[in-house]
């Protein structure tokens, strides 16, 4: 008996790893060991008759994960599959099973179980009752994670090959954020077993896969334990180096220590951190408490460490405005994160915003993904404009690598970061990022009456942009600067005016390239 398990992913990627399905698969195995189980893996833009094409072996079933980004193609996927074996048994489980509307059989889908929640157990025994109705239960319920076979040391899933592994450490939150669907789970945060946790470790390392992504909802909500796991993550590297494996965290900004962000630094390791709002009032409507000083403090500990971290932000919150969203902007800018990521609110069926919609005036697409497009105090134009704001800041801040010079060039003009990029918004052309970057710098120092910063300004710019190429894309780029490197990039060009007043021009051309121990700038003979 053969039983097929589906995963369409939203895009390639190291995170592309249908490790939901490996889970479930994982636990049909140890119930039935007699079952053929196969993954499958798409992406989206495959479209549903791609995934079709894959499973075409004739199984007895075939499983679906359903995700808001998948959801209509797997369903068209499902329907031609049924139509081509009628007799075939298809169930489908993820978080877009809270949405159980024209998924079952009764509902005008094409599945014949929909299952809405935890799924191994849950999968064990639908193919139990399906198929082996005489045997006894296999795979005990509750919620001990202990219970649960490993996908990476069964085999279901292989490093090898791999850019990336997702690396799953906990289940449940101890927080109540409304837009995400741990809002109505369990407060209860449930772990793996450390020793499951330290062979999988030992996995990655050895086979040296690029990336891992660590998946807990706040990796530092449990200060003791994230320690613990840091600390098998560096004896582990000690034991076994090689080429450098990249991991990445999500936390909470007011939970960090100096220790935590120290090791986070040593490892290399990027972090995530939803700030979402800086403005306490409405980040109480979302059910998450905001305290802007303990998180700004967290933020420093990062900064001093030399830790990477990005930020998040949600434009179109209940209780938020155009007006709002920009403090926001100018709030997280000011932190000098390493990037800056805003998204659309999206009101996800079976989150507590779901069913406060109505309640708090949310106007949002009926269909996946499900983006808010008007509330009481952020109208359909605003959301637009804030859109177009986040765009131009992904461009300008994230894509243009101007997080080591955007402060400190933004500081002579005296001008919100959320107004500065709103004018760079209807500046953008087609030309490259750098090109677009100086000519509207140029243009706003200009008016600002600053000319004499502008070469200054420019060494900044082209040299950050050629050093990220350096590091990122192995490109080598020759700069004439204006000043001597060691004036320009020094703690002296902080403040630009007094910079420009004080320091003498020394035209000298330099070339920044890659090297072994990262990017180097070579000056004639000497290299920096």
């Amino acid at each position: 008996m053969r039983i097929v398990l589906a995963s369409v992913h939203l895009e390639q990627g190291p995170d592309a790893v249908p490790l939901g399905a490996a889970c479930i698969a994982s636990s049909l195995k140890t119930a039935f060991p007699e079952l053929a189980i196969s993954l499958v893996e798409t992406f989206a833009a495959d479209g549903a008759e791609h995934l079709v094409g894959k499973i075409n072996a004739e199984p007895q079933a075939v499983g679906f994960s359903l995700y808001n980004w998948n959801r209509s193609i797997v369903i068209e996927a499902a329907k031609r599959i049924r139509a081509q074996n009628p007799s075939l048994f298809l169930f489908c489980g993820g978080p877009e099973a809270t949405l159980p509307q024209g998924l079952a059989v009764p509902e005008g889908g094409p599945f014949d179980a929909v299952i809405s929640g935890e799924g191994e157990a849950a999968a064990a025994e639908l193919i139990r009752r399906r198929f082996f109705a005489e045997s006894p239960p296999a795979v005990p319920g509750g919620t001990d994670l202990s219970q649960f076979p490993s996908p990476w040391l069964d085999g279901t899933l292989h490093v090898k090959g791999r850019e990336g592994a997702l690396w799953e450490l906990a289940r449940g939150c101890p927080y109540s954020c409304a837009y995400c669907y741990e809002s109505k789970g369990a407060k209860q945060v449930r772990y793996f077993p450390e020793e499951r946790l330290r062979e999988e470790l030992r996995l990655f390392i050895r086979e040296h896969i690029p990336y891992v992504f660590v998946l807990d909802p706040t990796f530092n909500s449990n200060a003791k334990r994230a320690m613990r796991i840091l600390d098998m993550i560096a004896d582990e590297i000690r034991r076994n180096p090689g080429p450098e494996t990249h991991w990445h965290f999500e936390v909470r900004a007011e939970r960090l220590t100096r220790e935590q962000a120290r090791r986070f630094a040593s490892l290399g390791a990027s972090l995530q951190i939803g700030l979402q709002t800086a403005d306490p009032k409405v980040s109480a409507l979302i059910g998450r408490e905001l305290n802007r000083g303990r998180f700004a403090s967290g933020i420093a500990l990062l900064n001093e460490e030399g830790a990477i971290f990005g930020l998040d932000l949600i434009y179109g919150l209940p209780g938020d405005s155009l007006a709002g969203f920009s403090r926001s902007l100018d709030f997280a800018l000011a932190l000098y994160p390493n990037s800056l990521d805003m998204f659309r609110l999206a009101i996800l069926p079976g989150t507590a915003l779901f069913e406060k919609a109505a309640e708090y005036g949310l106007e949002a697409d009926g269909e996946a993904p499900y983006l808010v497009r008007a509330t009481p105090d952020f109208p359909a134009a605003d959301l637009d404009t804030a859109e177009r704001l986040s765009e131009a800041t992904d461009l300008f801040y994230n894509s243009g690598r101007a997080v080591a010079w955007f402060n400190q060039v933004l500081r002579p003009l005296r001008i919100k970061p959320s107004v500065f990029l709103e004018g760079f918004a209807a500046h953008t052309k087609t030309a490259s990022i750098e090109e677009m970057q100086l000519a509207f710098l140029e243009e706003r120092y200009r008016r600002a009456k600053k000319t004499a910063l502008l070469p200054a300004v420019r060494d900044l710019v082209r040299f950050h942009g050629a050093w990220g190429r350096a590091l990122a894309e192995g490109a080598c780029t020759d700069i004439t600067f204006t000043y001597h490197p060691d004036d320009v990039l020094g703690e002296g060009a902080l403040d630009l005016d007094s910079f420009a007043a004080s320091a003498k021009p020394l035209p000298v051309k330099v070339r920044v390239r890659p090297g072994k121990q990262g990017p180097e700038m070579e000056l004639g003979k000497r290299l920096y």
